[in-house]
């Protein structure tokens, strides 16, 4: 199997892990060079394919599929248009990441099939949250506690040239749901538990999901069939929730193959989700998978620099230099580093640590080690983790 992966950043090193576990040979394409996922490709091609076409027709129509892994408007409409015509499957839905790109398209779709979100302002109190409509994961988000930092939190975005989606700040755990879907049939798979930083960015994604009731997982699964069918998703979409007051409540949906969570599933579960993307639309039918867990995983991002480790969400991941696998390092399963990381450093870098035991919580547990265990190699300090507070900005 020779898969196409179009953008080489978070979505990117996704796939291009996930890929190559799955035993594809990985083809990356991204018009930026030293991006993150080139690292662990087979072949890396450096140059833009909307102003290629011939070069990118003739590199992507000897691959088995494509899997565009950017959110790029005009190169994602441009794989659309072209790629199904030279006879290549495209493993991604526009139609639905049309919806699911704009928070605020995604918030009408939620209200037109009854799905529970956080309250919209004016009709709730303070705290907010308050986030640009059409940036994904954490940019631009921000929760403010008064009218002052209400305005000023609107009037950045505005000037940015964001429409500003306002809502109530819902506290509680934070959960994520993968669903594949396929000529009406829908697939949930294991649902996760996500930790985020001062930045509000996913720090840490645990799988599975513990301590949530069944009944919950239930709901979420039912969440998740009635996104996919209200949508007619043909695909991957990823669903994150908050648990507030005992109910879910949906935050955001996309309907592209997420960053993060699909490693932590993997360790988990076993459950290879780029494999089963291609499986299900090569076979042109959605294979049974079995998503309980084996065992749990601890999925988690460190920086280091300026003598300290510290663990942070995965923008730091986003601009880092070409990755590298290493197993068993620091008593992790896995380290993905943009450096040598078992060289003595002087340098910043950062890593994804990727540690599994027999619970979450004891892989989580065998992520702290590791981090200590990595601060005590290279002489560095533990900077302790910390939580947003409302009116912080997420960069």
């Amino acid at each position: 199997m020779r898969l196409a992966v179009i953008g080489g950043k978070l979505q990117g090193t996704e796939a291009a892990y996930l890929g190559t576990k799955a035993g594809y040979e990985l083809v990356l394409v991204d018009r930026r060079p030293q991006v993150p996922a080139a690292g662990l490709a087979r072949e890396v091609h450096c140059f833009d394919v909307t102003q290629e076409p011939a070069r990118a027709r003739e590199l992507l129509s000897g691959c088995d599929a494509v899997l565009p892994a950017c959110e790029d408007d005009a190169t994602l409409a441009w794989l659309d248009r072209h790629v199904p015509g030279w006879g290549v499957p495209l493993l991604f839905d526009l139609a639905s990441y049309g919806v699911t790109s704009s928070k605020l398209r995604s918030n009408a779709l939620f209200d037109q099939l009854g799905v529970p979100r956080p309250t919209p302002w004016p009709a709730c109190g303070f705290p907010l949250i308050v986030k640009p409509s059409s940036a994904s994961g954490s940019q631009g988000v921000r929760v403010v506690a008064s009218e002052d930092q209400l305005t000023a939190a609107r009037a950045e975005l505005e000037a940015q040239g964001h429409e500003a989606v306002i809502e109530e700040f819902a506290p509680g755990p934070s959960l994520s749901l993968e669903v594949v879907a396929w000529r009406g049939r829908v697939r949930p798979l294991q649902v996760t538990w996500l930790e985020f930083d001062r930045f509000y960015d996913c720090k840490r994604v645990l799988a599975p999901a513990e301590g949530v009731s069944a009944e919950l997982l239930a709901v979420f699964d039912d969440i998740g069939r009635t996104l996919a069918e209200g949508l007619g998703l043909q695909g991957v979409m990823d669903i994150e929730v908050m648990v507030h007051g005992g109910q879910l409540k949906v935050l955001e949906i996309d309907a592209r193959l997420p960053s993060q969570t699909p490693t932590a599933v993997y360790h988990s579960c076993g459950v290879n989700i780029v494999q089963l993307l291609s499986e299900t639309v090569l076979g042109d039918q959605l294979p049974a998978v079995d998503r309980a867990a084996r065992r749990g995983c601890a999925y988690q991002h460190v920086r280091v620099a300026g003598g300290a480790v510290e663990v942070l969400g995965e923008h730091v991941m986003s601009d880092a230099r070409p990755l590298r696998l290493v197993t068993g390092l620091y008593g992790a399963d896995e380290v993905i580093a943009d450096t040598d990381p078992s060289a003595p450093q002087g340098e910043e870098w950062v890593a994804t640590l990727i540690t599994t035991g027999a619970t979450a919580a004891a892989a989580r547990t065998k992520a702290g080690e590791a981090v200590c265990r990595l601060a005590a190699v290279h002489g560095l300090a533990v900077r302790p983790e910390e939580s947003a507070q409302p009116g912080d900005d997420c960069r």
